[in-house]
């Protein structure tokens, strides 16, 4: 009985630590991205499930309802455990579901006549959510270290783990912009035919990138390593050609909100 009260503390932390996912910032940005791609009847129809108020104003819930019990069958909507050597496809389901059933039933309960509004407007507000998640690598972290969370690193000098600095912390070292700041200058150098071209897939195909790109932020993030600026800003071969794990944030969050856009579209047309 003892070892029982001593262990369930330790399991619900490990649980609420893969939960969390780019932080508010970036899903913001995420939300604030698909908002300015909406056509007029997504737009329209997202206004009115949402009561008038923006997307990014729920960028936030999915986190923010794990305090409420009702919500507890979402827990492990927010991320996918995939080992080295297996893809989505190949990996054991979630038995509860994981960030990708759960927007593919987002998708059906906001495409059917058969769902009152508040039904709709609950699922709505977790597409909003998982779709960015989908695209945050350490979400589709392995299943043997939960994520990236019992992979240690120190960050600028501070001991923290893998999957906790692709939350917030790179996001906010990166650059110190805002939620708009950072949708604005993501958006500004595309164009209709690029953003057509990012809309390509699906749910199911968009996690296979975040797959890979986790095998390679595994591959330049050793254990015990004492990540600063030059791990934002260094460049490392990713999938065959030189990058920064800057932008492979900026690319992130840009996919997710024009994903989340054609996604909406497709659904409110």
């Amino acid at each position: 009985m003892k070892i029982k009260k001593i262990l369930s503390p330790i399991v619900f932390l490990l649980l609420t630590l893969q939960l969390s996912a780019w932080g508010s910032r970036a899903h913001d940005a995420i939300a604030l991205i698909a908002q300015k791609n909406l056509t007029p009847e997504a737009q329209a129809e997202v206004t009115r499930l949402l009561n008038g108020r923006t997307m990014a104003t729920y960028a936030m819930w999915m986190d923010n309802a794990r305090s409420i019990p009702k919500f507890d069958f979402m827990r492990t909507w927010h991320f996918v455990n995939v080992d080295s050597g297996y893809t989505y496809a190949t990996s054991p389901p979630a038995e509860t579901g994981d960030m990708v059933t759960a927007t593919e039933l987002a998708i059906y309960k906001l495409s059917s006549n058969a769902y009152c509004d508040s039904t709709k407007r609950v699922f709505l507000k977790v597409m909003i959510h998982t779709v960015g998640e989908i695209h945050c690598p350490m979400h589709a972290g392995r299943r043997a270290d939960r994520g990236g969370n019992l992979h240690p690193v120190y960050w600028f000098g501070s001991r923290t783990n893998l999957h906790a600095i692709w939350d917030s912390p790179i996001v906010e070292r990166a650059r110190n912009w805002s939620h708009t700041e950072w949708a604005y200058n993501l958006m500004a150098p595309t164009t209709p035919a690029t953003i057509a071209e990012m809309q390509q897939g699906g749910p199911r195909d968009w996690v296979e990138e975040t797959v890979i790109l986790a095998h390679y932020v595994y591959k330049h993030t050793p254990r015990y390593a004492d990540l600063r600026f030059s791990y934002i800003h260094g460049l490392k071969m990713i999938d065959g050609r030189y990058r920064t794990f800057l932008s492979v944030v900026d690319e992130q969050l840009l996919l997710g909100g024009v994903r989340l856009a054609y996604v909406l579209n497709t659904i409110f047309y």
